[in-house]
């Protein structure tokens, strides 16, 4: 009888090349610190596209990926194959609850009202300008 040779694959490296997208997004979950409910919530789907997900009846599109990138940092490829790195430096964990949010919400608007947050971003830079004495030669921050 041939020998099993002494390697723990799951220890090989951090995130082995055989892990199934449902792996990968126990992951995420756990690591964020989420409620499936919750994870499912912040993405805009339903709970049992999740629940399908984790059993591996069910991909996942580029777009939910895409999400997920920009909510929590991270990399659609990861999340899709697998691919390192995991992370996208940078993205993500440093955003606050409000601000996922509120990406969430715009990412969910038509042209017409993105027109319209614009010009309302724009109109209240203009009196966030007019109304705070500002440093000689300093600009605002934005």
């Amino acid at each position: 009888m041939a020998q099993k040779p002494n390697v723990d694959l799951l220890h090989f490296s951090m995130y082995p090349v055989y892990m199934a997208l449902s792996d990968r997004m126990k992951i995420i979950i756990n690591e964020c610190g989420l409620k499936q409910k919750e994870f499912a919530k912040n993405i805009n789907v339903t709970d049992s596209y999740i629940s399908k997900v984790l059993r591996n009846e069910s991909g996942m599109s580029n777009s939910t990926a895409l999400l997920i990138e920009r909510l929590y940092g991270y990399s659609k490829d990861w999340i899709i194959t697998g691919q390192e790195p995991k992370m996208i430096a940078g993205r993500g964990r440093d955003l606050s609850s409000l601000q996922k949010k509120i990406i969430m919400d715009v990412e969910q608007m038509n042209d017409d009202e993105l027109r319209a947050l614009f010009a309302f971003i724009e109109s209240l830079k203009k009196i966030v300008i007019q109304s705070s004495p500002r440093k000689k030669n300093k600009p605002p921050d934005f």
